[in-house]
């Protein structure tokens, strides 16, 4: 009668220790760790508790693909044997417990080759889950029968895999959260910085009116445009440019920027247009891979003449609605930007009289498109420029976009949008 109170007084202090275990690692996991502190430390509460040679957790990455996320295990042991391709099987896809008591008597699990050849003699194996699907597995080996495991470990390695699925997937969460905080906050940023790029204010003209805008589709953009004046007096004119990074996000911005850079000090020595872009197209080349280009239109206008050298690189037609009525398209002279180790560029010589008005775009206005994939297109925003071409140039930039979010109605905004309207009074 003795021996049974005294097994029966092990057995109950035994639980009482488990469940003190499994309370400590309630306590210990509310606090805000990190996921790698998280691992560590139910593997510390495991080993604590269980006393096994090595173990390991794993964490699922998508089917069939599996990260060894924490291990403890004697120094000088070799081999990944909890790392069979049995066990994540089993454990992880099929959230299975596993008890192996003698791997090589056992018939299911002695054909795992992995396991049988390793010295493992013993192993149990826990699944880690949520209602949102398998996230992995804590699995624990002894390779001695001196202390092999039992279904009381192996109640208590899944209470315990039980208690940690919860904080895994809810340390995933919040550290989403603060990447995606962090994201955003660079992304913010990164706005700032590229709106800086854009002129602050359009330059006032006598006897000419500009308007000038740029629309992201996200929150930065690979377009960019400069409307800066140069010299005075007769010889007082306005470089116009527009750019059109091929691609959209972080990439384009960070191409835009360095477009802009290296655009800024052949403009200031007022270099022609045509030499400014085969310039600028050759240090581009240089400096991105050959999928990383760029269209863009530069001019310069003579204020007083009223003439303009316009010179493409791959880009849309420059647009100019006459004052007696027609809209006569101008198209690119040369490749885009950075396609080519040397891209040569000719220029084109255009008359602006009073009343003619000229527009600059990007393709995010003619390429966009209505709910059954039709595009905008140059006609239709030549048209739009026909009709209005004598309202003020606010008005008119505004209308050309109340036009385009008609057209494609409820789809969202596919490509960035830049316009830039001149007209001489």
């Amino acid at each position: 009668g003795a021996v049974a109170v005294t097994d029966e007084v092990a057995v109950l202090r035994r639980h009482a220790e488990r469940l003190e275990l499994l309370n400590g690692v309630h306590q210990a996991l509310g606090r805000s760790v990190s996921l790698e502190e998280l691992l560590e430390l139910v593997l510390d509460r495991a080993f604590r508790a269980l006393a096994p040679e090595e173990g390991v957790i794993v964490l699922r990455e998508a089917p069939g693909v599996y990260r060894r996320a924490a291990q403890r295990r004697p120094e000088g042991s070799l081999g990944d044997a909890l790392l069979s391709r049995t066990l994540l099987e089993e454990v992880v896809e099929k959230r299975q417990a596993a008890l192996v008591c003698d791997v090589a008597a056992d018939e299911n699990w002695g054909r795992a080759a992995s396991l049988r050849m390793s010295g493992v003699r013993s192993l149990i194996a826990a699944p880690l889950y949520d209602e949102a699907g398998p996230l992995g597995m804590i699995a624990l080996d002894s390779r001695a029968f001196v202390r092999p495991f039992d279904e009381e470990d192996l109640e208590l390695l899944t209470s315990l895999a039980a208690v940690a699925s919860l904080r895994i997937r809810n340390v995933a969460l919040t550290h989403e959260a603060a990447e995606r905080r962090r994201l955003e906050e660079e992304l913010s940023l990164a706005r700032s910085i590229q709106l800086g790029l854009l002129p602050k204010r359009l330059p006032v003209l006598p006897g000419w009116q500009l308007a000038a805008g740029s629309v992201p589709s996200r929150h930065v953009s690979g377009d960019y445009y400069l409307v800066a004046e140069r010299g005075a007096g007769a010889a007082r004119s306005v470089d116009l440019m527009i750019v059109d990074v091929a691609g959209k996000g972080i990439a384009a911005a960070l191409l835009t920027a360095s477009l802009e850079a290296l655009a800024t000090a052949p403009l200031e020595a007022s270099i022609a247009p045509e030499e400014a872009l085969a310039l600028v197209s050759r240090r581009l080349f240089e400096r991105t891979p050959a999928s990383k280009y760029a269209t863009a239109l530069l001019g310069r206008l003579t204020l007083a003449t009223g003439r303009l050298r316009l010179a493409g690189a791959g880009h849309l037609p420059a647009l100019v609605a006459r004052a007696g009525g027609g809209v006569d398209p101008f198209p690119s002279t040369g490749r885009p930007l950075g396609l080519l180790a040397d891209s040569t560029y000719t220029a084109l010589e255009i008359n602006l009289a009073p009343g003619d008005l000229l527009a600059l775009y990007t393709d995010g206005y003619v390429e966009a498109a209505d709910p059954e994939g039709a595009e905008y297109g140059v006609e239709r925003l030549a048209e739009l420029l026909d009709e209005l071409r004598g309202e003020p140039l606010v008005e008119l930039h505004a209308a050309i976009e109340r036009s385009v979010a008609a057209f494609v109605g409820a789809e969202p905004d596919a490509d960035d949008r830049t316009l830039v309207l001149l007209r001489r009074d």
